[in-house]
């Protein structure tokens, strides 16, 4: 299926402004415990930012937009992507992955008994060591994500960033930019 056509217009422009609407909307309506309208938001805009952020591929693969504009589309997205995922213990299941991977992996190749050590003692040692390395990788990944959410969550950042895409994607209807202003 070809979805190149996300990069034309007027699905970036389209995109810019929905998403900076969202991002403003989940900035300014905040956490509360009267209403689920927030989460609600906070899981659409991690949807559109995953769409936002395929869309970016194929506007950067494609240049049917400039710099400026694929920059704030970038951002936006993973604004947008990165406020759910908090919840989701990547480094447990990518080291889980990896250390089946290599179990999987070794278990083609080894015979019945190592050095005079049974065959699954040493499958399992293998699972121990990869997925440990894998998982203490992933969690480091995880803390600078951790990082980079917090400063994308502050409610001030994502109402620039959101008004940013907002005038952004208005701009690009007229065939014009933010970028092109100064």
């Amino acid at each position: 299926m070809d979805t190149s056509f996300l990069a034309n217009d007027p699905y970036p422009a389209l995109a810019l402004i929905v998403g900076g609407l969202l991002s403003v909307f989940v900035a300014v309506y905040g956490r509360r415990d009267d209403s689920h309208l927030d989460e609600l938001g906070t899981y659409f805009g991690f949807i559109l930012g995953a769409v936002m952020g395929f869309m970016a591929f194929f506007v950067a693969m494609e240049k049917t937009v400039n710099w400026f504009t694929l920059t704030a589309m970038i951002v936006l997205a993973v604004t947008l992507f990165l406020k759910p995922m908090k919840d989701i213990p990547w480094a447990g299941i990518a080291g889980l992955i990896a250390g089946a991977a290599a179990v999987f992996g070794a278990s083609l190749f080894l015979p019945a008994t190592v050095f005079g050590v049974e065959r699954w003692i040493i499958l399992v040692v293998i699972f121990l060591i990869v997925g440990t390395i894998v998982h203490v990788l992933f969690h480091f990944i995880e803390d600078v994500l951790k990082i980079a959410r917090m400063v994308l969550d502050w409610k001030p950042v994502m109402v620039l960033i959101g008004l940013v895409a907002i005038a952004e994607g208005v701009l690009l209807v007229l065939d014009s930019s933010l970028i092109s202003l100064f």
